[in-house]
């Protein structure tokens, strides 16, 4: 009797395949940790809107969801982070110890290894309302306990959440040594009821060939934040439009990658700074008024910034009045004491 072999293959490979069970990859090539967590859907190209939030042409069913803000911390030992790369804006800002620690905001993206995670402070609240974000972190001062309690925040904190959605790596140690999953945190903030549509803040973003009034050139843009191993510095790539992010004299990349971190915008905002107590926390004054500078194209636009109270939006002005619009892509926000040295040119 005649038998087709590749036939008979072809359907005991079918057969396996259906059987199997699903499984993918995790950070660095491990078993996810999730097995009920589905790859991403495939969407027609003409189903692709433009994010809030970054300007990039994502899925339209994305743009539906609530950000996630999560704390990042970035003291030497935490170095590199993993996933900052794919956060719609980070916010960076000083904490105790003339260190500074991010708040990275994410709309269309997910990550999968996302750290090290850190506490809260009320300053890092106030900026994650303009968001209506949920937000991820662990622990906190006490003011920013009593603010999460006070405001209701749609709150993810590690001592609650646990390993549902944070796990702790080896190689590093407590507490540079706690990360989670973007999906992960939202499978949990659904159980709690946190996953809806929400208001988002409404950036201005350039057109194709459009640029805002005026600028300088400028290249190179450098931070002095208080202690030397966090020194900021961007260097404009004009090949890839992009700002290249250096720190502590060192180029500063992702623990995944590898690949160096970049932004599209870079907004340095001057705020009223001052130390409360003898840990060295701070109060960093975000309603208001004050000085900003747009770096985006290869050019620095001097301008303004506005909040009216505690969940509005931050608005940058230019230098007449006009918003400031951003280039599509990765925005930081480099949030400063007025007497800090920002050098460009």
């Amino acid at each position: 009797m005649f038998i087709n072999y590749r036939l008979v293959c072809g359907v005991m490979l079918a057969v396996m395949l259906a059987v199997l069970p699903g499984c993918g990859l995790g950070p660095k090539g491990s078993v996810a940790k999730d097995e009920n967590i589905q790859a991403p859907q495939s969407y027609p190209e003409e189903n692709r809107v433009k994010c809030p939030l970054s300007g990039d042409m994502v899925p339209e069913g994305i743009i539906g969801r609530r950000p996630l803000a999560v704390m990042i911390e970035n003291a030497p030992a935490a170095r590199p982070q993993s996933g900052l790369d794919k956060a719609d804006v980070v916010y960076e800002i000083l904490a105790e110890g003339a260190i500074t620690r991010f708040l990275a905001v994410y709309l269309h993206a997910d990550v999968a290894e996302l750290g090290p995670v850190r506490s809260a402070r009320p300053y890092y609240i106030e900026r994650m309302f303009e968001y209506n974000a949920m937000y991820a972190y662990c622990g906190g001062s006490e003011a920013a306990k009593e603010m999460v309690r006070r405001e209701r925040v749609a709150q993810l904190d590690e001592f609650g959440v646990g390993r549902q959605a944070y796990w702790r790596v080896k190689g590093r140690r407590a507490p540079h040594n706690l990360y989670t999953d973007t999906r992960k945190l939202r499978k949990v903030g659904a159980k709690r009821g946190y996953e809806k549509s929400v208001k988002l803040p409404e950036l201005a973003f350039l057109g194709q060939g459009e640029e805002n009034i005026g600028g300088l050139t400028a290249d190179k843009l450098i931070i002095n934040y208080p202690l030397r191993v966090s020194v900021v510095d961007w260097e404009f790539n004009a090949q890839r439009k992009l700002y290249l992010r250096n720190e502590g004299g060192i180029s500063h990349r992702d623990a995944v990658t590898g690949e160096q971190l970049t932004g599209s915008n870079i907004i340095v905002q001057y705020v009223d700074t001052t130390i409360i107590d003898n840990e060295g926390r701070r109060d960093i004054s975000m309603v208001g008024r004050g000085r900003a500078v747009l770096f985006t194209g290869g050019k620095a636009y001097n301008g303004t910034w506005s909040k009216g109270d505690v969940r509005a939006q931050t608005i940058f002005y230019g230098e007449n009045g006009e918003v400031l619009k951003l280039n599509p892509g990765q925005t930081w926000i480099e949030v400063v004491p007025k007497k800090t040295k920002v050098e460009y040119y």
